[in-house]
Formats: C-alpha cells, sequence, structure tokens
C-alpha cells in the first residue's frame, strides 16, 4: 500500500466518523421525540371520553375528539419507531466499514514496520 492509499483510508475514516456522529445526534433526538409522544399518548388515554382537545395548526388552535388525537399519535409513534430502526442500521454498517477501514489501515502500518530495516 502506498502513502496516498493510507491518506484515503484515513480521509475515509474521517468522513465515517463525522457520518455516525451526525446519526448518533439524529438518533439521539428521534429517541427523544418518541419519548415525549409516548408521555402524551398515555395523558391522552387517561382523559375523560368527553374531554376537550385542542391542537395548534399555524397560529390556530382547532379542536380535535380524542380517538382522532390518539390516533394521530399512535401513527406518529410508529413512524419515529421505524426513523429510529433506520437509523440503527445505517449506524450499524458505519460502524462496520470503520473497523474494516481500521483494519484495512492496521495491516498496512505492519507492512511497513516489516519493511523498514532495523539498524
Amino acid at each position: 500500500m502506498s502513502q496516498d492509499k493510507v491518506t484515503k483510508i484515513v480521509k475515509e475514516i474521517n468522513t465515517l466518523k463525522t457520518s455516525c456522529e451526525k446519526l448518533n445526534a439524529q438518533l439521539e433526538e428521534l429517541i427523544t421525540q418518541k419519548v415525549e409522544n409516548e408521555i402524551l399518548l398515555e395523558e391522552v388515554k387517561n382523559l375523560e371520553d368527553d374531554a376537550v382537545l385542542h391542537k395548534l395548526v399555524g397560529l390556530i388552535l382547532v379542536r380535535e375528539e380524542k380517538n382522532k388525537c390518539y390516533d394521530t399519535i399512535t401513527r406518529r409513534i410508529h413512524y419515529i419507531t421505524g426513523e429510529i430502526e433506520s437509523r440503527k442500521k445505517v449506524i450499524s454498517n458505519s460502524e462496520e466499514k470503520l473497523k474494516k477501514l481500521f483494519s484495512d489501515l492496521e495491516v498496512h502500518t505492519n507492512q511497513r514496520k516489516v519493511a523498514i530495516p532495523q539498524q
């Protein structure tokens, strides 16, 4: 392996690390959103059937039925769960690529140690 190959591997490692950091930040945000929506869902469950609910649409509060509100929150939780799983898969794949790149880099550095004659 040449020095150019090492430089290329190091650049790929740095790019993947940056990507993983962004993905982990997105994952944390999604998990937070899921928890918040699960708490909201529990609050809606505990309300009386005739409770008056409102949701904010733009600058206007619009009245909404409990069942419709419950369904909307449930769908939102389902969607967020799918996004979480998707991010986890991408993170896992990126971590595998990082392991391979580090392995390639280690092999190259070991080859260079052997190639350098001892004085």
